[in-house]
């Protein structure tokens, strides 16, 4: 049996990434956005971002290549700083006034390493 996806997810925890991948997922993603994409998805998932992260990436005709931790780590630290602007925007929308404190997380699961991996859309 075959089947064709434009972006899945298996191990522990795959159907939470899995409805996030649906959610989220648009046709067009360049490797950027993929990755992007692929990492926010694990995160919904993994307890302690960057460092119980690792993708592989595989593309037609290319060599597998390894993410850097230190390139996840810069994903990573990029979307919780859209997650803070996001929250910024909703408080100061609502007539809050001021400037908002505190810090906004990506919600997480507990879990293994490895847990939930992604495979990216589009051959990526």
């Amino acid at each position: 049996m075959t089947s064709s996806r434009k972006a899945n997810a298996i191990g522990r925890s795959s159907k939470t990434v899995r409805e996030f991948l649906e959610r989220n997922h648009k046709d067009g993603l360049d490797r950027e956005e993929t990755l992007k994409l692929t990492i926010k998805s694990l995160l919904e998932v993994v307890q302690t971002g960057a460092k119980n992260i690792e993708i592989s990436i595989m593309a037609p005709g290319k060599r597998q290549e390894m993410l850097a931790v230190e390139e996840i780590e810069r994903y990573v630290e990029s979307i919780n700083a859209e997650k803070q602007e996001e929250a910024d925007k909703k408080k100061g929308g609502r007539g809050a006034g001021g400037s908002a404190t505190g810090s906004t997380s990506i919600p997480q699961r507990s879990g293994p390493t490895g847990e939930g991996m992604t495979e990216p859309s589009g051959g990526q």
